[in-house]
């Protein structure tokens, strides 16, 4: 069975915490990638990674001896994720609101990038907040966070919490998309 049909049959379930019933388009997924320099990035977060959609694009255009970081809570996603045969790709089968832990645990205190599709607007407000607080201690003051969303709902405290915030409209992704780029942390 195809990827997209076993994606959309596990949303359907669990749509507040996968957040969308497709996977997002490659349009959406470039804009996502766009502002990554691969040749200098050695440590990438995933959030939301979902079967992995995006995650194959980031693998495809990471280095050699780099690490991605993909955090997926739902675990048929996960069982999808380590089917990915990359020693480069740690699925990690917890929160986002844990990434300092994590990257301790690698031998890190701080990511390159971090890319996410985690439905934020749909999340309890103590859970974002604390998501958010840790994109801004351990995102790399030159790093990128892209994040995902279908509505403007975010933006207001996106901009409150990096220095640099832009709005990058997806019309053609299903639903159409908005992808927010942002760069360091305003606190």
């Amino acid at each position: 069975m195809s990827d997209k049909i076993e994606f959309f049959k596990e949303a359907v379930q669990n749509l507040k915490t996968v957040g969308t019933l497709a996977h997002s388009s490659k349009a959406a997924v470039k804009k996502m990638l766009e502002p990554i320099d691969f040749e200098t990035a050695d440590f990438i977060v995933e959030f939301g990674a979902g079967n992995g959609n995006i995650t194959k694009e980031l693998l495809a255009k990471m280095k050699k001896d780099s690490t991605l970081l993909s955090f997926e809570i739902n675990d048929k996603f996960c069982l999808a994720l380590r089917e990915i045969n990359d020693p480069r790709l740690k699925v990690i089968e917890d929160s986002a609101e844990k990434l300092g832990l994590y990257l301790e645990k690698y031998g890190r205190s701080k990511t390159d990038h971090i890319v996410s599709a985690l439905p934020l607007v749909v999340l309890p407000k103590p859970l974002y907040r604390n998501i958010l607080d840790q994109i801004n201690e351990h995102l790399a003051e030159y790093g990128y966070f892209t994040q995902i969303q279908y509505s403007l709902t975010s933006r207001k405290e996106l901009k409150r919490r990096f220095k640099e915030m832009d709005t990058k409209f997806v019309p053609n992704n299903l639903p159409p998309a908005v992808v927010y780029v942002c760069q360091g942390s305003a606190s």
